[in-house]
């Protein structure tokens, strides 16, 4: 039987045989020796052969894409900027992770990637997707980590990720999201992290985050977010990393539920700075009216919110407020006017002192990018 081309059988060189034995020359026992050596020879010769036959199998799969494993040993093939539209035939379907950045996949298909039973974290970041299609099945239940950042997305529907139940990561950044629904991610139980930063999200749906029970991380920032709905984290209320900068909040009474949120979890909220992060309570800050524009959310009593606006000719956001105070003509008390006056800068209303929660530790966040190959 041949393997290859070459005999199952293989004689150890002539230069690590043992001697030939001369009759009378040696005992029983050395020729036994000899045999042993010649027979230890043949199977290193053989596993040999059998790890290079192996090796070419891998490497030569699909030409281009390049097999390791990643640093938790998954095995992985990155098949990184190589022109592929779609899943590439050959591929082993034991892989777990699969690397496909910066190709030209205009769809995503569930049932592409169905082969591989144990999928782990699917990376197409840097491609042409325009939707997410949702499923009346779990298509991928193992499937954990999957990046579709810098894609064409721009709305999400409902059940949008309901063939893949099992996600505990999901980046969705740096796309043109505007549309979201209460359902767009309902089944994901297991969802920690979510990464919908730089897109043109305008609206928070109310009931967005209740099928999100285990979220750890939310990223809203770089968005056009100017109002958080009401209870809006009532399904879990501390998200431990949470970033909601750059967006323009308009700073009214219906800003109140951010602003009380803010002052019971100001250490949850962070800003990002590529891989460093800090953490930063007053980075939510006011876009609108203009009188308040570039003030921190949580620096504004929530009476001041909403102070009452009265006097003729005010229309269009409120440049200043200054108040003028005149006496009664049926009673003592004092009625207040509110007058536009630009030139007049307003102290933020007085208040009882923010009360802040001590620190508290927390481990660092996982990478956001995926980890360096080794």
């Amino acid at each position: 039987m041949n393997l290859s081309g070459w005999p199952v059988h293989l004689q150890a060189p002539p230069e690590l045989r043992a001697p030939p034995l001369r009759p009378g020359s040696a005992s029983p026992g050395t020729e036994t020796l000899a045999v042993f050596q010649e027979l230890v020879v043949t199977m290193q010769l053989f596993i040999l052969l059998f790890l290079l036959l192996s090796h070419v199998d891998v490497v030569t799969a699909v030409a281009g894409c390049r097999s390791d494993r990643d640093r938790d040993h998954r095995s992985r093939l990155n098949c990184t900027a190589l022109g592929f539209s779609d899943v590439p035939a050959g591929l082993d379907p034991t892989t777990k992770v699969l690397l496909f950045p910066n190709n030209l996949f205009s769809s995503l298909s569930w049932s592409s990637f169905q082969i591989f039973k144990d999928i782990y974290e699917i990376d197409l970041t840097d491609n042409k997707v325009p939707d997410v299609s949702s499923s009346v099945s779990p298509v991928l239940p193992t499937l954990s980590v999957l990046r579709l950042s810098f894609n064409r997305l721009t709305v999400l529907s409902g059940g949008a990720f309901s063939a893949c139940p099992g996600l505990t990561e999901l980046y969705l950044d740096n796309n043109a999201i505007d549309t979201l629904s209460n359902n767009t991610f309902s089944g994901l139980s297991k969802l920690e992290i979510l990464d919908l930063a730089s897109n043109r999200i305008k609206v928070l749906p109310v009931l967005m985050l209740h099928p999100l029970p285990a979220i750890e991380m939310l990223y809203l920032e770089k968005n056009k977010i100017t109002v958080m709905p009401n209870n809006w984290f009532s399904q879990k209320e501390e998200v431990p990393y949470l970033y909601l900068s750059a967006n323009p909040w308009a700073c009214s009474c219906s800003l109140g539920y951010l602003r009380r949120y803010l002052d019971d979890y100001e250490l949850n909220v962070y800003v990002r700075d590529g891989p460093i992060i800090r953490s930063d309570g007053e980075s939510v800050v006011c876009d609108s009216p203009r009188w308040l524009n570039g003030t921190p959310v949580i620096n504004l009593e929530e009476s001041y919110l909403c102070y009452p606006v009265t006097g003729a000719g005010l229309t269009g956001d409120l440049d200043q407020l200054v108040t003028s105070t005149t006496p009664d003509k049926t009673n003592t008390a004092a009625t207040t006017v509110i007058y536009l006056d630009p030139a007049t800068p307003v102290p933020p209303a007085a208040g009882p002192p923010r009360t802040i929660r001590p620190p508290v530790t927390r481990p660092p966040p996982p990478p956001t990018t995926t980890d360096i190959m080794v």
